[in-house]
């Protein structure tokens, strides 16, 4: 299959979960599922910056301009995990981990090693988001104990959807 039609079903398919399942979820004030960061997880290892980010602002515009909330919290900081995706690989990566269409996950980086990435990146995210979101450092604590509940609930659901559905059995 073609590489983009591949990314762009994937994108259908993940922003219509996140938007139709993950968005009407109400787990109260400190949690917010946002398992749709997995969508730039899931480019190949050595995919160039300017195309995740590319990819991570059409993803994020779409998500602001169908959810109800501030529009560019979802583009900003998918376009800056974009930028920081493969920085964060080659922190994680050995020499000779993979090649040119390799996909992270943990056949390829081991359990440890991708969790990491995985918790790297959310987080990534999440200092974005939601700082932008409050905006303000009167709500620091509030915030920050926000930023922790739902890094601890997506970090969980990205690991789980790539183990179920993304990662090849043996």
């Amino acid at each position: 299959m073609n590489d983009f039609l591949k990314y762009f079903l994937r994108f259908i398919v993940i922003m219509a979960v996140q938007l139709l399942l993950f968005d009407g979820l109400n787990l109260g004030t400190f949690l917010y599922p946002m398992p749709y960061i997995l969508f730039l997880l899931l480019f190949p290892c050595t995919y160039p910056s300017w195309l995740l980010m590319l990819w991570g602002f059409a993803f994020g515009i779409g998500l602001d301009m169908l959810s109800a909330g501030i529009m560019g919290l979802h583009t900003a900081s998918l376009v800056m995990l974009g930028a920081l995706r493969n920085s964060m690989i080659k922190i994680i990566a050995v020499k000779g981990d993979f090649d040119d269409l390799s996909v992270p996950g943990f056949r390829l980086f081991g359990y440890a090693r991708f969790t990491l990435f995985v918790l790297m990146s959310v987080a990534v995210h999440h200092l974005v988001y939601f700082n932008l979101e409050s905006f303000s450092f009167f709500l620091f604590w509030q915030t920050f104990i926000r930023l922790l509940c739902s890094l601890a609930l997506n970090v969980f659901l990205v690991l789980l959807f790539k183990r179920t559905f993304f990662e090849r059995r043996r």
